[in-house]
């Protein structure tokens, strides 16, 4: 039998310290975690402060031991979630490494970050089975210092006491999964063969406002169908960074703009690669061709020259390649 990795979903916000507290306390309970996702916003405090804080101490501390920090695969593209759009973005992103990671033990900690990230995070903990929830307590006086401003301050010793306190105390909160009814839901959602359905899931769906009394889904759980839908066709995050998917330095006459436009499509989380293939005389920045792999030819243009790229991605399913098509547009617009 294959041993399950231990894998930490973890949200952040400006306080960089749960990171390391809840690596350690999980590490106290004999679960040494293989893979760390950061669950977070492109807030600049974070990008600029906080992962590379949480960067170093990881180099410092924990790649000796075979654990690997991913930081850079669940990162949403605005500063905060400001709509119930943004939240259900991540919740997607999110799901592709969850999707990625269907098999092992996961844990979920919701220490960081918004309260509206601990709920996204909860609801998919639920749908993909997790091991457990997690929260670290810490004494007061390290809580209050766990804030990254706080941090910066410190002494270099003072530091390392807040980042790995010898007192702490880890709960476990238990996961009540759903994936066993998962398929059933779906189709009562679809309206497919509702009554062939289980009747304790169609009782659970309606106690919980998804159904309404003949059997049909109420505007939640249109909202819910629609969000499982996405998740499903969501393609599994490249693990490489964005920096590493193009190389920059071979265009040094690249139409203008085009670093731009290569730093978003390189954050895009399920593009794995940019190739970069010729000039052309066009003023015009488009997809050209989507193939069945899941890769596709563009181009972009300063609206005199244009240089073409090749772009693979990580789709493989039928499902996953029909969400490309739908989404990549945004990134060929002005």
């Amino acid at each position: 039998m294959t041993k399950k990795d231990n894998i930490l979903f973890i949200s952040l916000g400006r306080s960089p310290a749960v990171v390391p507290e809840t690596i350690d306390a999980l590490m106290d309970k004999g679960i040494y975690v293989k893979r760390t996702y950061l669950i977070t916003t492109s807030d600049e405090i974070i990008i600029q402060k906080c992962i590379p804080l949480i960067q170093e101490d990881f180099e410092a501390k924990y790649r000796e031991k075979g654990m690997h920090l991913c930081p850079w695969q669940a990162i949403l593209s605005s500063d905060d979630i400001y709509t119930e759009r943004d939240n259900l973005k991540l919740m997607i992103k999110v799901s592709g490494i969850f999707k990625k990671e269907v098999g092992n033990n996961i844990y979920i900690s919701m220490a960081g970050g918004r309260k509206t990230m601990s709920a996204a995070m909860a609801l998919l903990a639920q749908i993909y089975g997790a091991r457990a929830i997690t929260h670290v307590l810490v004494p007061p006086e390290i809580e209050k210092n766990g804030n990254i401003f706080q941090l910066e301050g410190l002494p270099k010793d003072v530091r390392e006491q807040i980042l790995h306190p010898k007192e702490k105390r880890l709960i476990f909160f238990p996961v009540i999964g759903i994936s066993w009814m998962l398929d059933d839901m779906i189709k009562a959602l679809q309206g497919i063969q509702v009554k062939s359905i289980r009747k304790e899931v169609r009782e659970i769906m309606m106690e919980n406002n998804l159904l309404d009394e003949n059997y049909k889904p109420t505007p939640l759980g249109e909202q819910l169908f629609k969000l499982l839908n996405d998740i499903e066709k969501y393609p599994i995050p490249s693990s490489k960074l964005p920096e590493l998917k193009f190389k920059q330095d071979e265009f040094p006459h690249a139409p203008k703009g085009f670093q731009k436009f290569i730093n978003k499509l390189s954050n895009v989380p399920y593009i794995e690669e940019i190739i970069g293939l010729e000039y052309k005389n066009s003023p015009e920045t488009r997809i050209n061709e989507l193939y069945s792999d899941g890769s596709f030819k563009c181009q972009y243009s300063d609206g005199d020259k244009a240089y073409s790229l090749k772009v693979i991605t990580t789709a493989k399913s039928r499902g996953e390649l029909q969400f490309i098509k739908e989404n990549l547009q945004q990134y060929f617009e002005d």
